[in-house]
């Protein structure tokens, strides 16, 4: 049974950081699940910010996947 594209469960945001000498750098990854296509990163995306510590990448990280997973919903590709 395919699931429904509009469905939040139907991604996966795995969102981590990495340490740099400036500071933490967030990571993440968004896969839509239904098609296993790869939302972000892309060719061609933004580097990611330099982040204080850990936690707040994280959570940059976090807040940003699930906006790309919301304008997915919004307009799939």
């Amino acid at each position: 049974m395919k699931r429904d594209v509009s469905d939040h469960e139907d991604y996966n945001v795995a969102a981590s950081s990495r340490r740099t000498f400036s500071g933490s750098v967030p990571t993440l990854k968004v896969t839509r699940l239904s098609d296993r296509r790869i939302i972000y990163p892309f060719a061609g995306c933004a580097d990611m910010p330099v982040c204080a510590d850990p936690a707040s990448a994280i959570q940059y990280a976090e807040t940003y996947g699930r906006q790309l997973v919301d304008g997915d919903i919004a307009v799939p590709e």
